[in-house]
């Protein structure tokens, strides 16, 4: 009943071709809520009606609340049966209404039915007359399109006469075109090559010019460290020399200032051993003066390879030096 209460009197699409399968929903109460009300209260008399009531109730008092239940009872089943009584006649008045509809949508199916069934007589009759006209204007289109056929072909024939001549003629204009082509080809590559050699011969000139000119380069960087170290060597050695005569400087006049004490305190003989042991640990003490390291010259690979004649030189003068240690 729930699914039914939705479904309204024209909510079913009715077919007229299938009275028989015509449906409606039955009507509902105008207040669906007294239903429920008077199945509850039918269900509290008869539950209050066989209840026992407690063994303390006075006698008096169990048949007065007997009474009273029945009488409730009572009323609850005559409410309950004029409820009955008054949906069975709304079921009554709701099977009527449906049986009426029911024949008025089977009176309306017969006479759609006989309808379609008119209307589809009037159809194949002009089907048939369609028909007829049909075969008329298929044998007039056959016959035009054998006449459009048949001129089709003679051009066709011209046309491919045409064609063919005009493939002869594109054809040869074609392979002059393709000769010219390939001699211009030909001239073009002849002299991408030409240049190309050309552009080969100047790369090698240039390259050898940079690289005569990096050898001048680097053959005036290493005349230029040369110069460097020469004038740093003979700087150092004009200071050692300096030093070197400042000490001596220095010790010959400590040995003439010893000299003239001992010539006043002792004799000759033992103012000369003196002397000589007091030289040497002055000599010893000397300060031992190293000869700084000329820079290291590291040259290109190429400018080595190019100049070993310069780098021959450079070692010679390093050896030429004079150790500073063995003149001290």
């Amino acid at each position: 009943m729930g699914d039914m209460r939705n479904i309204g009197p024209g909510a079913v699409k009715l077919l007229p071709w299938r009275p028989s399968r015509k449906f409606q929903a039955p009507q509902l109460m105008e207040d669906p809520g007294l239903e429920l009300k008077a199945s509850k209260a039918e269900r509290a008399a008869r539950f209050r009606a066989t209840t026992v009531e407690p063994v303390l109730t006075p006698a008096t008092d169990l048949a007065e609340i007997k009474k009273k239940r029945q009488e409730e009872a009572r009323a609850a089943e005559e409410k309950a049966l004029k409820e009955e009584a008054k949906r069975e006649a709304e079921r009554k008045a709701q099977a009527e209404r449906e049986a009426a509809e029911r024949k008025k949508a089977e009176d309306e199916a017969r006479k759609a039915e006989e309808a379609k069934r008119k209307a589809e007589e009037e159809a194949r009759r002009a089907e048939e007359e369609a028909r007829k006209a049909a075969e008329e204007a298929k044998k007039a289109e056959e016959a035009r399109l054998a006449e459009e056929a048949r001129l089709a072909e003679e051009a066709r024939k011209a046309e491919e006469a045409r064609l063919a001549e005009e493939a002869r003629l594109a054809e040869e204009a074609r392979l002059a075109e393709e000769a010219r082509l390939a001699e211009e080809a030909r001239l073009a590559e002849e002299a991408r090559l030409a240049e190309e050699a050309r552009l080969a011969e100047e790369a090698r000139l240039e390259e050898e010019r940079l690289a005569e000119q990096r050898r001048q380069e680097e053959l005036a960087r290493l005349e230029e460290l040369e110069r460097q170290a020469q004038e740093e060597r003979e700087a150092e050695l004009a200071r050692q020399a300096a030093e070197l005569a400042e000490i001596a400087r220095q010790e010959s006049e400590l040995a003439a200032q010893r000299l003239e004490e001992l010539s006043h305190s002792g004799s000759a003989g033992d103012n000369v051993a003196e002397v000589e042991t007091s030289d040497v640990p002055e000599v010893e003490s000397q300060p031992i003066v190293e000869e700084p390291e000329s820079p290291e010259v590291v040259p290109d690979a190429s400018g080595v390879a190019d100049q070993p004649d310069a780098v021959a030189e450079i070692s010679e003068d390093e050896q030429a030096e004079p150790d500073v240690t063995d003149e001290e």
